[in-house]
């Protein structure tokens, strides 16, 4: 039995293409699929399109993280996977950036969850936290440290993230509709 490929959106594909993928970017000079500012709603896709949607190191340029992540949630189908790359707060590659406007951190994303204790009326559009990972730097994961921060995250961002600060994270989340 053949099963239909995936259709995979890579928003703000930059350089780094994902093969097979649509790919959106403002920058005519990446060459993407299609051209278009990431900051203007709608997208030019109808709704429930996309299989996965992979936003690698684009959310933290983006001013309205909420209208991104809505309008993600429209252009995705049931059950889609939303893949988020983006440097922690605690990162100097988050501030280094002039043309970041977003500094994330491990929770941010609970917020779209509805989960107990969340502020979920910010946003009527639900997903899933399937998988999130905090990466530290080389020298602070021959010590053990990345696996500590990624199981008590919540104490690392509070007490050792500036004292051992993370390069980036992944968060894999399913659309719930």
């Amino acid at each position: 039995m053949e099963f239909p490929p995936k259709k995979i959106l890579d928003l703000g594909c930059g350089l780094n293409k994902t093969p097979g993928a649509v790919c959106l970017d403002k920058v005519r000079d990446v060459n993407p699929d299609i051209v278009h500012d990431l900051e203007s709603f709608p997208y030019p896709f109808d709704e429930n399109v996309f299989d996965e949607i992979k936003l690698n190191s684009v959310i933290e340029h983006i001013s309205d993280v909420l209208a991104l992540m809505e309008e993600c949630h429209r252009i995705a189908k049931p059950g889609a996977e939303l893949e988020i790359v983006t440097p922690h707060y605690s990162s100097s590659n988050s501030w280094t950036d002039p043309t970041h406007k977003q500094h994330l951190g491990y929770f941010s994303f609970d917020f779209f969850t509805g989960a107990e204790g969340m502020i979920g009326f910010y946003s009527s559009k639900r997903f899933e936290i399937i998988h999130r990972k905090l990466f530290l730097h080389t020298r602070h994961k021959v010590f053990g440290l990345e696996w500590l921060a990624n199981r008590f995250p919540r104490t690392w961002e509070k007490f050792y993230c500036y004292r051992y600060p993370a390069r980036h994270m992944i968060i894999k989340m399913r659309v719930i509709k």
